[in-house]
């Protein structure tokens, strides 16, 4: 007789196997890995270098040789990890202190009664347009006085209000990181990679800026119409969006909109901070403020907030503890990006990178050869993520190249700008996406899941633009 299965006799579907998406750091030391196995298959080599009429060492076009090899070896990765760490101390100290200052300011929760209860009820009905308009706003940074890392300031602010009209954290950190490397991308007048390009290339400062113009717009509606799309969606079905149900997430829920009146005590906690905005503002672009005066400033103001409060010495204490403990592995993150950049150069093979992935570009047709400078300008964007110092490694090949091929030297720059900005929204290695996401509590994978398809557009948008600017002889 046959026998029935009975719950002891079943077989178990096998579970699904599932591959997980690898942690941030787990992506960094991979490329820090790749990084020093490059140095010992890579012929170290070396451009001359001179000092210009402005004071910039530059490279010398023509003059790449190899040098004798100084191949890393493998054991010593955790130490140049290590030297990573003390290359980005700078950006990881202010990091620590502006998320310890932030622990004081959203306790008080001052600026976020405001955003609750007078910003977010002025907005209502009409929240999606606080999207382009931020965007905007965020962008103005960027095409001015070349913001980036100094945008983290704006986060908590605008997660508040994100989260105050029904949206979530994501979307607030898409806002001011979007926002802001489309205005550095779009450099209509940006000192650190439009300026520091125009005058390798010697063109005149800042010329050509109604293409750019038209670039930063580009740029902007296409983050827009991205960002406007997942709100929409979230707004309908709240379990659409990437951090539901994040505890990080939903942390910023601490103040919610009721019906009181501001109290004296917040509406001095808001001007402290606006003012304390204000003055931060002033000091980066005229002052030439740094990292750390602007820590010095967050300091001050989450002093002068929680004096206000009437929170104890102590208190403040176990606040700003607390406050870095909640950023710190966002932090440490950005010793190990900076470690593959330290590779790159005690390996000697940064130039090398750029000699090998530059002379390539002529053998390519005329009309994609611009196009080709993006792609490679992309490429080395990965071990060197600074728009300035991009510009002033490259751009003297660049240029030589250019004239070569007929392309302008305008078109050239264009093309640098596409490859260094566009590329940062999603490399691992871009220390001032490390920075907000760390203030934003958002991991890599959730953020590529939003910005990837955003940027992905973007980039074969300023590919478009770069190869009219080619027709055009831009």
């Amino acid at each position: 007789m046959e026998q029935m299965p009975n719950a002891s006799t079943e077989v178990k579907k096998p579970k699904k196997f599932k591959i997980a998406f690898p942690h941030t750091y787990l992506i960094l030391v991979a490329l820090c890995a790749l990084a020093v196995i490059l140095t010992n298959v890579l012929p170290s080599g070396v451009f001359d270098r001179e000092r210009n009429a402005d004071g910039r060492t530059v490279v010398i076009a023509g003059t790449y040789h190899e040098v004798e090899a100084n191949p890393i070896p493998f054991i010593k990765l955790p130490v140049k990890i290590h030297e990573g760490m003390q290359a980005g101390a700078d950006l990881l100290m202010f990091m620590l202190i502006m998320g310890g200052s932030f622990g004081i300011l959203n306790e008080a929760g001052a600026v976020n009664f405001f955003i609750c209860n007078s910003l977010a009820r002025a907005m209502r009905g009409k929240e999606k347009l606080f999207i382009p308009i931020l965007l905007f706003v965020m962008s103005m940074g960027g095409i001015t006085f070349g913001m980036a890392v100094e945008a983290v300031a704006f986060i908590p602010a605008v997660i508040a209000l994100s989260i105050a009209l029904g949206y979530d954290s994501i979307l607030g950190l898409a806002i001011v990181f979007l926002g802001s490397n489309a205005g550095y991308t779009a450099g209509i007048y940006n000192p650190f990679n439009v300026g520091v390009a125009h005058s390798l290339a010697e063109i005149p400062l800042y010329e050509g800026a109604w293409y750019r113009w038209i670039f930063l717009f580009v740029l902007l509606m296409i983050a827009s119409i991205g960002l406007m799309r997942y709100a929409d969606r979230i707004k309908k079905d709240p379990t659409k969006s990437l951090v539901y149900k994040d505890p990080d997430s939903e942390s910023w829920r601490s103040v919610q909109s009721s019906g009181r009146k501001a109290t004296i005590q917040e509406y001095l906690g808001l001007f402290i901070f606006l003012g304390g905005f204000a003055l931060i503002i002033w000091g980066c672009v005229s002052q030439g403020w740094w990292f750390g005066e602007i820590s010095a400033a967050f300091f001050w103001m989450a002093v002068l907030t929680g004096i206000i409060f009437r929170f104890t010495p102590n208190k403040m204490c176990r606040l700003f503890c607390s406050g870095m403990s909640d950023i710190a592995v966002g932090a440490g993150s950005v010793g190990f990006a900076r470690a593959i950049a330290v590779i790159l150069a005690d390996g000697v093979i940064m130039d090398t990178i750029v000699y090998y992935l530059a002379m390539p570009l002529q053998y390519l047709p005329g009309i994609v050869q611009a196009a080709g400078m993006q792609v490679a300008q992309a490429i080395i964007n990965l071990g060197l993520p600074s728009g300035s110092a991009q510009a002033t490694a490259t751009m003297p090949i660049i240029i030589p190249l250019a004239d070569l091929l007929g392309v302008s030297r305008q078109t050239a720059v264009f093309a640098f700008q596409c490859g260094d900005g566009i590329s940062n929204g999603i490399i691992p290695t871009y220390t001032t996406l490390i920075a907000m996401m760390a203030a934003a509590k958002i991991p890599f994978q959730k953020w590529l899941k939003l910005a990837f398809k955003i940027v992905a557009v973007q980039w074969l948008a300023g590919m478009a633009m770069t190869i009219i600017a080619t027709l055009i002889h831009y």
